[in-house]
């Protein structure tokens, strides 16, 4: 009973949950490293493999789990703040774009919807479910806010927004090669446009100036999302 009541404790305690979660990651990055960063290794896919299982055999609720690790969604904010840095090194270049990349920002940020959408519609998605993919290019943060404001389940929103954000960190560099871009900023922006800040860290690995043009595209998106997603849905 005292081994029993130990491990209820242990596993109860959002401290255990936290110093897991950071080691899950920390063994990504190592694995990560040690395969050259091969694209398939991403430290997020091998941290989610690492924590499934034992959220599992745990038997943990994906809403304690979430609770428990609620710091980290915290310092989610302070870090998406923190990517003005390499815009502000790169103030020029986004300058010379300035017009490509509204028109980007708003094709993309219009298709990548409509596409998820349709592809749900296709299936005979519920409302509710293509509620929540609308947001799976934006960062968690804003995720969580406008996932409420829409109507749409915060926790199957926040979960698109994983799967899209680890399909573009694994597959971005091969479709760059399938279409022979290499124009670091056009890789950039992509990945932030996409994939948010899963994509963004892949875009450090390219260059400053792709992190920089991710880091915008992330930040836009985020916005223009969250701003008139919200309008959009209630007019409907």
């Amino acid at each position: 009973m005292n081994i029993d009541a130990l491990i209820a404790y242990v596993t109860s305690t959002p401290l255990t949950w936290i110093i897991i979660t950071i080691s899950a990651y920390k063994i990504g990055v190592l694995i990560y490293e040690k395969n050259g960063k091969h694209a398939l290794l991403q430290p997020i896919v091998i941290a989610y493999i690492i924590m499934l299982p034992i959220l599992i055999v745990a038997q943990i609720p994906y809403k304690q789990y979430f609770e428990s690790v609620s710091i980290l969604h915290f310092f989610l904010g302070p870090a998406t703040v923190a990517l003005a840095l390499p815009l502000y090194k790169n103030l020029k270049l986004i300058q010379a774009y300035f017009f490509p990349i509204l028109i980007t920002l708003f094709a993309g940020g219009v298709f990548t919807i409509l596409s998820a959408l349709g592809i749900l519609w296709l299936f005979d998605a519920s409302k509710i479910t293509m509620l929540s993919m609308t947001t799976k290019s934006v960062t968690a943060p804003i995720t969580l806010i406008t996932a409420q404001d829409i109507g749409a389940i915060p926790s199957l929103a926040m979960g698109f927004v994983v799967i899209t954000g680890l399909l573009g960190a694994l597959f971005g560099t091969f479709v760059f090669k399938l279409l022979n871009i290499k124009h670091d900023a056009a890789k950039g922006f992509a990945l932030g446009l996409i994939s948010h800040a899963v994509g963004t860290a892949r875009a450090f690995e390219i260059s400053e100036n792709a992190a920089a043009f991710a880091a915008l595209a992330m930040g836009l998106v985020g916005v223009f999302i969250a701003v008139l997603l919200p309008i959009v849905i209630g007019l409907l």
